[in-house]
């Protein structure tokens, strides 16, 4: 995820002018101006692997869109937040935390969260995304 490399293969995402590739779970519905925002704990792909992924990968097999986003700075991490228990540190709940959050020392990350700005939806059979 720091580098934006494949989440399948590690090879570098794809990318063009419009930015990186991401396939997202279609959460339209229930957020106006989605995905612009969203926190995504899952990297880009590279396109051979959109292409699999959107026919083998059970999360997107309910819905899924394919969308570039220019900007995607660091927010945090993903993790099991513990707190201090008599027999030792014990798990609460799972949450985001950033730089600075007071609870930081007390989460186990699991995973770095980006923040997917510059959205643009893609159609992956389109030439362009076919060749990128």
């Amino acid at each position: 995820m720091r580098h934006l490399l494949c989440q399948i293969c590690g090879t570098p995402a794809n990318r063009t002018e419009d930015g990186a590739l991401w396939l997202l779970k279609d959460d339209r519905a229930d957020w106006p101006g989605w995905p612009e925002g969203m926190t995504a704990t899952h990297p880009p792909v590279c396109l051979t692997c959109a292409h699999a992924s959107t026919r083998l990968c059970p999360h997107l097999q309910g819905g899924y869109v394919a969308v570039r986003a220019k900007n995607v700075r660091t927010l945090g991490v993903y993790g099991a937040l513990y707190q201090p228990g008599p027999l030792g540190p014990r798990p609460v709940t799972d949450i985001i935390t950033t730089p600075g959050d007071p609870r930081s020392r007390w989460v186990l990350a699991a995973q770095l969260v980006r923040v997917l700005r510059d959205c643009t939806f893609v159609d992956l059979e389109a030439p362009e995304d076919r060749t990128s």
